[in-house]
């Protein structure tokens, strides 16, 4: 049996993008929990890895929040098993907030392409050791977060709050939308209420940088999620 991510969904219109191509790329299957329509968070006897996405809840809210409270004890619990974890956006925030990190708002809502910039802390890394020459990262953020104590960081930051970071050997997280595709993208333009004027961005203009940046997001996907799902079949074969 091939080794399984389990995928914590955390939008209405979940999607896995460039993430589920290159993860099953890589020979593991993808095991999809689309939460907010009631589904249950796995089991870490099912799963060999766990692959938190974005959402638009916000961690600063978790304890009004059921489901983000359970989420976050998984993500800690798998940490403290040693199952690996690829927190993305909302996802990172938290692994961040689960492993004693903090999430705050950002000053200005962010949605923007940046140049990512690696640190010598990332050489070597599994994940972030060799990244596409020129790549780019798409910021749709009301909230940042703080590593927890004892993480490294890995990318250079962009704005208020981390970029990325690993904790110990088996998590990571970060804050950009590596997995953004088309289809998935144009979603998030439909049920956009205000995110563009709050981060003082036209659509015109945000569209216009979309073009230009999307076609190189398959190769970010490929280093990062395929890399993680190395990671994750590594450990199954050792076990």
């Amino acid at each position: 049996m091939p080794p399984v991510i389990g995928v914590l969904h955390n939008l209405d219109r979940a999607f896995t993008g460039h993430a589920g191509t290159a993860i099953r790329a890589a020979g593991v299957e993808l095991d999809e929990r689309r939460l907010r329509a009631g589904e249950p968070l796995p089991s870490l006897d099912a799963v060999d890895g766990l692959l938190p996405l974005g959402g638009d809840q916000s961690v600063r809210d978790i304890r009004a929040d059921p489901m983000l409270q359970c989420e976050a004890a998984l993500l800690r619990d798998a940490v403290d098993a040693g199952v690996p974890v690829f927190g993305v956006c909302l996802g990172a925030q938290l692994l961040a907030h689960a492993l004693g990190g903090s999430v705050s708002r950002l000053p200005r809502r962010m949605v923007e392409w940046s140049p990512i910039e690696a640190l010598p802390t990332s050489a070597g890394d599994p994940m972030f050791g060799a990244l596409p020459d020129g790549a780019v990262a798409l910021h749709w953020n009301e909230d940042g977060f703080e590593p927890p104590a004892g993480a490294v960081e890995l990318l250079a930051r962009v704005g208020a709050g981390a970029e990325a970071f690993r904790y110990g050997d088996r998590a990571w997280g970060v804050q950009f939308h590596p997995e953004v595709h088309p289809e998935g993208l144009e979603g998030w333009y439909v049920d956009a209420t205000g995110e563009l004027e709050e981060a003082g961005v036209t659509e015109e203009d945000a569209r216009a940088a979309d073009a230009l940046h999307l076609p190189g997001q398959l190769a970010l996907s490929e280093a990062l999620f395929g890399g993680f799902a190395r990671v994750v079949a590594a450990r199954t074969v050792a076990a």
